[in-house]
């Protein structure tokens, strides 16, 4: 007979009830007061997700929390989580109901950084000022912890209290090699160079989780397809922002190191994508929340800032 599931992939009790529309509380509308709302539950939401089995080497179920920065300094915005958490309020749903499925998305995040240090990829002894996994466990353990985190993460999708299914294949191929890995299939290869197609699936490095982050909030709010696709089209545009954003910041080095820069001028398209970005939040059904939008827009606003914008973001 084969074990029950872990408490921290156990579905959430009691009934799904349908979205109501409703107007959230004007305070927790900022980013400053939903942060400081959303990040105890989400944080423990993460504790609970990183319950493994008794006979996990210590080493690697530390190296696991210090990775996800629930122990140590490693711990990073958590920006994914929490759009999943406002999007998913934005169309009208109990945010706490997205937890298990925002804390999927912050450990998907976890094993791409866990693999993009390792010596055969980036090579990088640190993150967030830390020793890198790899250097604390080696890389093969690193390499089985990337695996259990993105294990974790699919019981957490599909424990979701709405649309396990359907959320559990799209963040297959989120991941896999027609989004996340195949971008950093490309990047180390270098095929990047070539452009066209090689460079579309190399932006998927950046976009594809940004763009499940904000998409899985509202299939858990039972959102009408047209919103799950505007704010789809909202999270990759922001992850690409976000990227260009970082590009330009670390412009200098990634050129010492041979890498692609994104463009010949990042800071300006990243402006460009952040604008963009926000106009899928403009002309949106009932079901998305105007108090909501201005929640997404104000994050997305934060998580870029993008560097030297040629002019003021508009509305």
């Amino acid at each position: 007979m084969s074990p029950p599931p872990p408490p921290s992939v156990a579905p959430r009790p009691g009934p799904v009830s349908p979205p109501q529309a409703r107007r959230p509380d004007t305070e927790s509308q900022t980013p400053a007061l939903f942060r400081a709302r959303m990040l105890p539950p989400l944080i423990q939401e993460l504790e609970r997700s990183m319950e493994f089995d008794s006979g996990l080497p210590p080493a690697i179920r530390r190296a696991g929390r210090e990775a996800v920065g629930l122990e140590g300094s490693r711990r990073g915005s958590l920006w994914r989580p929490l759009l999943t958490l406002a999007a998913e309020r934005a169309c009208g749903g109990e945010d706490t109901r997205a937890l298990g499925v925002a804390a999927a998305i912050e450990l998907t995040h976890t094993a791409s950084l866990v693999l993009d240090d390792l010596p055969c990829m980036d090579d990088a002894e640190e993150r967030r000022g830390s020793p890198a996994t790899h250097c604390s466990i080696g890389p093969a353990a690193s390499m089985l912890l990337a695996i259990g985190l993105l294990g974790r993460s699919a019981e957490l999708l599909a424990a979701a209290p709405r649309g396990g299914a359907r959320l559990v294949r799209r963040w297959g191929a989120a991941f896999g090699l027609s989004g996340m890995a195949g971008g950093q299939a490309v990047d180390v290869t270098g095929a990047f160079e070539r452009g066209g197609a090689a460079r579309r699936l190399h932006r998927r490095k950046t976009t594809e989780l940004s763009a499940l982050a904000v998409w899985s909030g509202s299939v858990v709010a039972n959102a009408s397809s047209d919103t799950q696709a505007r704010l789809y089209r909202f999270g990759r545009d922001l992850g690409w922002a976000y990227q260009l954003a970082d590009d330009a910041r670390d412009l200098d080095e990634d050129r010492d190191l041979g890498r692609g820069p994104g463009g010949r001028s990042p800071a300006r398209q990243s402006h460009r994508l952040l604008r963009r970005s926000l106009t899928h939040l403009q002309g949106a059904g009932p079901d998305l929340d105007p108090a909501g939008i201005e929640l997404l827009r104000h994050l997305a606003l934060e998580i870029v800032r993008p560097p030297s914008a040629p002019a003021p973001i508009s509305r």
